[in-house]
């Protein structure tokens, strides 16, 4: 107790000699603003020269912000603002501010002397999440004056992991009483929540020398809060209900000048304070990058909670699915809450943590025991999406380590348990997390007795760093079970240097689902149920170590369902090695066929169902040029820019139009947009053929012909139906 008042005294003595610096103010419309933090990157007063004052060891600056908290003892960690510094006469107050956790009648801010002379706005009521109180007391009076639960409703207290703004004002009515207003609004769209109002006996001018606290209590038995503060600013006077609607809006980091006495806002260019990162692309043609990461609770180096700086990890490595190890979900550590809220993804929780851009179908929770190191219950969490599962757990440590160890058998039952919940599920299983296990450590080998490790298991790899530039281990992993191994193409597989964030590296695999033959198909309208149909004749055989599928003489998709009418696309990659010879048509289901013809042109193929050469529809004839032209079923085309050659990637984008039975084809190389191709040498060469006739045979099959020596590099095209913005990708 001695000690955290003498920590007190010196933070106020601190405070005392920086508010001695003079003070730069905004005058507006009767209220000046006379201080103003910011945080960004430090703790400067940018309005009063009043450098906030970090006390105790949990408060820390990151991405615009002071985060505070780690178990939340009274004292561990808050920020002093200054002493006397608010306007006793009228005042206003604004505050950015989130709330990361409950704790024991934690503050928002405290302006007080002692536990006999304060003003407060609190977080919760007690640890009650849904309740929440502003209070003033004054010894003197002998009573307390208060107001509960204002702030809004459903829930009233201060969700978990959500900006908000607010905002109190001071008046003084006489030398016995003050006039006290407060609002909450949403911090992203000034949305009010909840105001309130109260009239206290005498007022903060009666408080002998008080301190301004952020997230700090005059009551020793109260805890610090666990909270981040964007900014706050101090007016002395007493600002409009429009003006502070005005500045919640524009928000922090806002410019603020005066325009006839009025104060304006003006939110910065930026659009907000986060910090900004480089983040990896997306993965394209239906690839996913899947993420496991041990977050170590979201620790700072001086075990400040902040998950803003896990979350900006995770959203520069922009992983589809995230599973994360070390992270709790109840209201005192909502670490998974708010992490999921940050980033966006979906969340489920058990023990462990799924992110997923795509949200989950089902999940089941397998307890697998108590851990030995008293870290609570240990799980395995299955997560059931629409092409596998994605599976986490953490399993335990020993303090000392090694192989053989008694945990290290308890372990072992726990991979036994994991083994046999796998075998329930038909779609492949992706098994991800901190195992607490060598590469070389014997429960690897039961491990890799059911799965196929994915991760880097070798080479200068390190998972395990401890926050060291040097030294550590691999003890996290990606795998997937033995029995759908070769369903996917890993195209690369990597750990990301970081010990900053965590005392573990995030470690990631980038994938493909790798097609099979019978799997490469037609999507129409009723996709929903009936998916994917068709046939290639010959089958395609799929390399597994390129990916690829090599092309020889004809290769014919024939669709097994019709379109219904819906506009399709479909895009195709392929490299010709040869140029083929020109022969007959395909079968009378082939309606669009691609390849190089001897004369430097492409060729599709334009025959109609009939077994005749296919005639526009009237509106088309007198724009394209009337009837094609040929006797042998195919039209050489071209396009601006393209010259045909073999040895190069073409991607050759299909659009089927079923409503006026006619398809185009555009073709694109390298880093180039699409070009329409259109005929060549037409007979019409203002209007040349753009599109060709769509057979209309049975139910309007269409077929897709490659011929020609060379290879599929992607099958990876899109089929699009008519529903805006709707599609599905071919694998």
């Amino acid at each position: 107790m001695r000690l955290e008042a003498k920590n007190m005294r010196e933070c106020t003595m601190i405070r005392l000699a920086v508010c001695a610096v003079a003070s730069v103010a905004f005058s507006a419309s009767g209220a000046e603003l006379t201080h103003r933090w910011s945080f960004n990157g430090d703790w400067s007063d940018s309005a009063g020269g009043a450098e906030a004052v970090k006390c105790g060891t949990y408060a820390s600056l990151y991405g615009n912000r002071v985060h505070l908290g780690y178990n939340g003892a009274h004292g561990q960690g808050y920020i002093n603002l200054g002493t006397n510094i608010i306007d006793t006469a009228a005042a206003t107050i604004e505050i950015w501010a989130r709330h990361d956790g409950v704790k024991k009648w934690s503050r928002v801010f405290d302006y007080g002397a002692d536990d006999t002379h304060y003003f407060y706005v609190g977080w919760s009521f007690g640890t009650t999440l849904a309740s929440e109180r502003v209070e003033f007391y004054n010894s003197a009076n002998g009573a307390k004056t208060y107001q509960d639960n204002t702030m809004g409703s459903n829930p009233n207290g201060y969700e978990i992991g959500r900006d908000y703004y607010i905002a109190i004002t001071l008046q003084r009515q006489s030398e016995s009483s003050t006039f006290m207003r407060w609002q909450r609004r949403d911090a992203t769209t000034g949305e009010l929540l909840g105001s309130g109002s109260m009239t206290a006996a005498n007022g903060v001018h009666t408080f002998t020398d008080p301190v301004l606290y952020l997230g700090h209590s005059q009551y020793t038995a109260d805890n610090d809060a666990l909270a981040a503060y964007d900014e706050v600013r101090l007016w002395s006077g007493v600002l409009t209900d429009a003006q502070l609607a005005a500045s919640a809006a524009e928000g922090p980091d806002a410019t603020i000048a005066t325009d006839a006495g009025v104060p304006r806002f003006v939110a910065p260019e930026s659009g907000g304070s986060q910090s900004s990162a480089t983040v990896r692309p997306s993965l394209p043609n239906g690839g996913f990058r899947l993420m496991t990461y041990n977050v170590q609770y979201c620790y700072d180096e001086v075990n400040t909670i902040i998950p803003d700086r896990t979350a900006a990890r995770i959203l520069a490595e922009n992983p589809d699915f995230c599973c994360i190890n070390e992270v709790r979900d109840t209201e005192a550590h909502p670490e998974a809450t708010i992490l999921a809220k940050l980033t966006g993804m979906h969340k489920t929780f058990c023990g462990n943590l799924i992110l997923s851009k795509e949200a989950p179908l089902s999940k089941e929770e397998v307890f697998l025991k108590m851990s030995d190191q008293g870290y609570g219950d240990r799980y395995c969490l299955i997560c059931e999406f629409t092409n596998f599962c994605v599976a986490v757990t953490h399993l335990d440590t020993t303090k000392s380590g090694g192989d053989g160890a008694v945990v290290q058998a308890s372990n072992a039952v726990a991979i036994a348990t994991i083994r046999d919940a796998f075998t329930k599920y038909t779609k492949p299983v992706f098994l991800c997390g901190d195992w607490n296990t060598r590469p070389y450590w014997v429960n690897m080998d039961r491990f890799n007795e059911f799965l196929e490790i994915l991760s880097p298991t070798n080479g200068n790899a390190r998972t395990y760093h401890g926050h060291n530039a040097t030294g550590g281990y691999i003890l996290d992993y990606i795998s997937v079970d033995k029995v759908h191994k070769d369903d996917f193409l890993v195209q690369s597989s990597y750990v990301v240097e970081d010990i900053v964030t965590s005392d573990h590296n995030p470690v990631i695999a980038e994938m493909y689902c790798r097609p099979a033959s019978f799997d490469l198909g037609w999507v129409d309208e009723s996709f929903l149920s009936v998916g994917r149909t068709g046939t290639w004749e010959p089958s395609l055989a799929w390399s597994g170590s390129t990916w690829k599928a090599e092309l020889g003489g004809d290769s014919m998709f024939t669709p097994n369902t019709s379109s219904g009418g819906n506009r399709v696309t479909m895009d195709v990659t392929a490299t010709f090695d040869a140029i083929p010879l020109e022969y007959a048509a395909p079968s009378n289901t082939a309606q669009a066929a691609i390849w190089l013809g001897t004369n430097g042109s492409f060729q599709v193929w334009t025959k109609a169902g009939n077994g005749e050469l296919g005639t526009y529809p009237p509106s088309e004839a007198s724009a394209e040029g009337g009837s094609m032209r040929g006797g042998k079923g195919w039209v050489d085309v071209e396009a601006d820019g393209v010259t045909p050659q073999t040895g190069v990637d073409y991607t050759f984008r299909f659009v089927f139009d079923y409503a006026a039975k006619t398809y185009g084809v555009e073709v694109q190389t390298g880093l180039t947009g699409f070009t329409r191709l259109r005929e060549k040498n037409p007979v019409n060469p203002v209007n040349p053929v753009r599109t060709f006739p769509l057979a209309t045979i049975g139910s309007a099959l269409s077929g897709v012909r490659f011929t020609g020596d060379g290879v599929f590099t992607s099958l990876l095209g899109e089929w699009e139906n008519a529903l805006p913005g709707f599609r599905i990708l071919i694998r």
